[in-house]
């Protein structure tokens, strides 16, 4: 009886580990920024323009179940031995979360790191999200320096998908990659630009 006891255990923590997996699993990096050339960012408390503090990038839980992500990292290519920024709180399924470079600044001051703001080089750099280990790897992209000109996106369509394009409507490239803006917080997904002012671009992702 025991025997059986002790199996029914290990079969409950070794599925536990499974979910745990199979969770973290379901959060990817979807969409990102590296050459700003507008005032992105909603919560650097101004309207002006900043490099750095308008760097951004989303993160999405394509899974059916919530993850939690406190602890969890972001480092870039030449970061190995420090950290760009550490996220809190539990991402719901089909829920964005957006950091912005001025978010990334307080939580390096806060954490004793040297203040490199997400640091996404615009000639190309490998960004990757790690959970709180600070060993495992949940995701991880590359791109080029020509798909980050300014205020091009780089992300996967439709969301959570293994392709990756370049979302092109604020410059577009040529040819033509999609048309499509950048869409922190939303969903990439839509129909080619039309002509419109900056301002209102903006407010969709306040």
């Amino acid at each position: 009886m025991r025997s059986r006891w002790m199996i029914a255990v290990l079969v409950s923590v070794a599925a536990g580990f499974l979910f745990v997996g199979s969770a973290a699993a379901s959060v990817v990096i979807n969409e990102l920024m590296a050459d700003p050339a507008s005032d992105w960012s909603p919560s650097d408390g101004n309207d002006e323009y900043g490099s750095l503090e308008d760097e951004w990038l989303e993160i999405y839980n394509i899974g059916s179940e919530p993850v939690d992500v406190t602890g969890w990292r972001l480092r870039d290519a030449v970061s190995d031995s420090s950290w760009r920024y550490g996220f809190e709180g539990v991402l719901e399924p089909g829920e964005f979360l957006v950091v912005y470079g001025n978010e990334a600044y307080d939580w390096e001051d806060a954490n004793g790191y040297p203040r490199n703001g997400l640091s996404m080089n615009n000639g190309g750099d490998t960004i990757t999200l790690v959970e709180s280990d600070l060993t495992t790897i949940v995701d991880q992209v590359t791109y080029e320096s020509f798909q980050m000109l300014d205020d091009r996106s780089y992300g996967r369509w439709p969301d959570g998908d293994a392709e990756w394009r370049v979302f092109d409507g604020l410059n577009p490239m040529d040819p033509p990659a999609t048309g499509l803006f950048p869409t922190p917080g939303e969903p990439n997904a839509g129909s080619p630009v039309e002509a419109v002012a900056w301002g209102r671009i903006k407010a969709l992702y306040r």
